[in-house]
């Protein structure tokens, strides 16, 4: 059996891109779970409802032609008192048998797109430091890496 690449990469390559909808929960979560955030569609429903109404959040997906969920990307707005207006990428994930193909670089489009509208000076993201191949996607797109850093969480349940 011969696989045509060339015909996957084309059907991949022309993806739609749109904002997510509460039907895309379940395609959003198995997509989470592949970046290493395990998530089901109860919680992805919950936490889409929590941000839907804020102007400075916004979820976009790729879809394939045959209206499969294939990738997604969030972004909002962050403001501070030591930085102008801008957008961080709060999650961007392609699903593994679409990697490669454009459609990553069309969610950060839209992404960047966002941005713009809302009035961003420039727009950040946070890579895990074991994530070479992203960190690489986004050099190639003119993103300029600026610093490493620590993260420090603490819990408020229970507190």
């Amino acid at each position: 059996m011969t696989i045509d690449l060339s015909a996957q990469q084309t059907m991949v390559g022309e993806c739609h891109i749109r904002p997510a909808g509460s039907s895309d929960c379940q395609r959003i979560a198995v997509l989470a779970t592949q970046l290493g955030y395990p998530s089901d569609a109860d919680n992805i429903k919950r936490r889409m409802a929590e941000i839907e109404d804020r102007e400075g959040y916004a979820i976009y997906v790729a879809e394939d032609p045959h209206h499969l969920v294939i990738g997604w990307i969030g972004v909002h707005v962050f403001t501070t008192v030591v930085y102008d207006k801008f957008a961080e990428i709060s999650g961007l994930i392609v699903d593994q048998e679409s990697r490669c193909h454009g459609v990553g670089a069309k969610l950060l489009l839209e992404a960047e797109r966002w941005a713009r509208k809302n009035g961003c000076h420039g727009i950040s993201v946070r890579s895990n430091v074991v994530r070479e191949r992203a960190h690489q996607f986004y050099l190639k797109h003119a993103y300029e890496f600026t610093k490493d850093q620590k993260t420090f969480v603490k819990s408020l349940e229970g507190a």
